[in-house]
């Protein structure tokens, strides 16, 4: 499973602290989760510099 993560900074802070985060989507593959990333930047240009957007995979979850 792939997750599609935005963090959003607190740049007037120092250090940077995160001000917001959410997950936007959850994707079955790597290639999916990428294709929504790029949708997503491309909706909403320009791209703000406190926003970051990646994919983060969760693939070594274990039960606890």
């Amino acid at each position: 499973m792939w997750l599609l993560l935005i963090v959003i900074l607190n740049l007037e802070a120092n250090p940077p602290q995160i001000h917001h985060g959410e997950v936007i989507g959850t994707y079955s593959s790597s290639k999916d989760c990428k294709e929504a990333h790029q949708r997503y930047l491309d909706a909403h240009q320009p791209i703000p510099l406190e926003l970051n957007l990646g994919c983060v995979p969760m693939n070594n979850l274990k039960k606890i």
